[in-house]
């Protein structure tokens, strides 16, 4: 399936170009074989500001013009993108990530029967997946009722992920901050590493260093 699109060409934008067009601030993080790459705080940021530009994208959604297939690819994302963002929060250490982790799982609970009419199902850990021959068939208008920005199912998904970006942020921050400073105690450069790594106890000016080789001048060493 092509991956991009021209006005008035019978072309259909694929789930991975959506996945790519809301992780685009980190392509990777979007990708399910190399998330392993990265830590969870940093997954948690990636999954928040993916799922804020899924759920304006989606709101934007024109039904009157845009190709059915189309909407069924971008909403596909968002339900990867939302499972991406439930699985990081929910794995974080943060009680603020965690707890939004739950609004989430509460969230996909509470429209369930409205998901499930149009092919989506909302598993036991809050997490949706598509049920392909519903999901293909299903009225439009049943998409556009759940995924416009004026429903309360968008309206609360952009607050959730807004906060989950704000505060992945927050603490991404902080793990640089104590990190940094764990290196500043310890003497270790960053990015520096075997002799490199950490600083001398002490240090000898280049010209004494040079007088030492005995190169150049004298040495007078006295025990």
């Amino acid at each position: 399936m092509a991956n991009t699109a021209f006005v008035g060409l019978a072309t259909s934008l694929s789930t991975k170009f959506y996945m790519r067009n809301f992780y685009q601030k980190n392509k990777n993080a979007g990708i399910a074989g190399t998330r392993s790459e990265f830590s969870n705080t940093e997954l948690c940021l990636a999954d928040g500001i993916a799922l804020r530009r899924a759920v304006k994208r989606i709101g934007a959604s024109d039904y009157a013009e845009e190709k059915g297939e189309d909407i069924r690819n971008s909403v596909l994302a968002f339900i990867e993108t939302h499972n991406n963002a439930l699985s990081s929060t929910s794995a974080s250490e943060d009680s603020s990530l965690t707890r939004y982790s739950k609004q989430l799982k509460s969230l996909a609970k509470t429209h369930s029967d409205e998901l499930d009419k149009i092919g989506i199902t909302v598993n036991a850990d809050g997490s949706m997946t598509s049920r392909e021959s519903l999901f293909k068939t299903a009225s439009l208008s049943k998409f556009k009722s759940l995924f416009s920005q004026e429903s309360d199912f968008m309206q609360r998904s952009s607050s959730l992920a807004k906060r989950i970006s704000r505060r992945s942020e927050d603490v991404d921050l902080s793990e640089k901050r104590r990190k940094l400073d764990a290196q500043k105690s310890s003497g270790t450069q960053p990015g520096a590493s075997g002799a490199n790594a950490i600083l001398p106890a002490f240090a000898i000016p280049q010209a004494d260093a040079t007088a030492m080789t005995g190169i150049g001048g004298s040495v007078d060493i006295s025990l």
